[in-house]
């Protein structure tokens, strides 16, 4: 043994050598192997970023057409609500058929929400909040036998449901710079007047008339921007 260490305190570059055939290659093994597993690590990640991506996207798709279902379905509220509207029934079996059909929505768009950031949620709340507010509203001139302003009710919440509809839409092409270029948010609001032509300049006065004696709370703002909303009448 002290020849040993004799002839390494005589000769150091053996001991180096030495050291160096026997580490050497555990060192390149290890740096092998945690290039490797950095490596496989780094894929795993862009594996679950891309999942992640593709099911965000998949969510606002789901998400997007589940409100465009629904203002469908509110344009077809219109079109039952229209013509001959003499009774309760008539209201009653629209806004019934109405929510059968608006309810399959409802659980693909929670179901959803989970990948939405809080903008585009606060957008569907409103969105719903707006519905809300037309089955009331009919409700009410339900109660009040106001029949024939059922359908002119639908159409001024149509425009509203399709402002809060293009705003999600929006919203939802955020980042999205190739999509977001071929939106154009003026071209969409063709979606306001889904339920057609706007009724008669006496049938808003009516409904505005009415809205203020079944809703004593509503400012004269708000009946200016329903008029606003529904644009210009021709002069006769």
């Amino acid at each position: 043994m002290d020849e040993l260490l004799s002839f390494f305190r005589e000769k150091p570059e053996m001991l180096v050598t030495i050291l160096s055939g026997f580490l050497l290659p555990i060192g390149l093994v290890w740096l092998n192997n945690y290039y490797n597993l950095r490596g496989k690590s780094r894929e795993q990640e862009l594996d679950l970023e891309y999942s992640s991506k593709k099911e965000i996207q998949r969510s606002e798709k789901e998400i997007y057409a589940s409100l465009s279902k629904i203002l469908f379905d509110v344009q077809q509220l219109h079109v039952a609500l229209s013509g001959t509207c003499v009774d309760s029934n008539c209201i009653t079996d629209a806004v019934k058929k109405f929510d059968t059909d608006v309810n399959k929505c409802h659980e693909e768009i929670s179901k959803n929400l989970l990948h939405m950031p809080s903008s585009v949620i606060n957008e569907i709340y409103r969105f719903y909040s707006k519905i809300s507010d037309l089955k009331i509203s009919l409700r009410e001139f339900n109660d009040t036998k106001n029949f024939s302003m059922a359908h002119v009710c639908v159409y001024d919440y149509a425009t509203e449901i399709a402002e809060t509809l293009i705003d999600i839409q929006e919203k939802l092409l955020e980042g999205k710079n190739e999509l977001k270029k071929k939106f154009n948010k003026t071209e969409q609001q063709i979606m306001k007047y889904c339920c057609g032509s706007k009724p008669p300049k006496e049938l808003l006065e009516q409904y505005l008339t009415l809205l203020r004696e079944l809703k004593p709370t509503v400012s004269d703002v708000e009946i200016e921007r329903i008029r606003n909303r529904w644009g210009k009448y021709k002069s006769s």
